[in-house]
């Protein structure tokens, strides 16, 4: 079970680095990367309530844009 508490740190690290700059998080990615954690048998209380702020964390901070669109665009304005 450390190993677990070990990712979820290393996610809830990058995540936390992550909002500060909000147009490189991929939302969809994250949350389903957290999904999947939550879905694994046996995580402790704690874990699965840390995983529950990150997930509210990431839908709170991550953009509704795809970010490569946005990327494209600034490509072709020059932005």
């Amino acid at each position: 079970m450390k190993s677990v508490s070990a990712e979820i740190d290393m996610v809830e690290k990058t995540l936390h680095e992550l909002v500060r700059r909000p147009r490189l998080i991929r939302s969809t990615y994250w949350s389903t990367h957290i999904e999947s954690f939550l879905a694994r048998p046996g995580l402790r209380v704690q874990d699965k309530a840390r995983l529950a702020a990150l997930r509210d964390l990431i839908s709170t901070v991550a953009p509704t844009a795809d970010l490569s669109q946005d990327l494209r665009v600034e490509a072709l304005t020059g932005a």
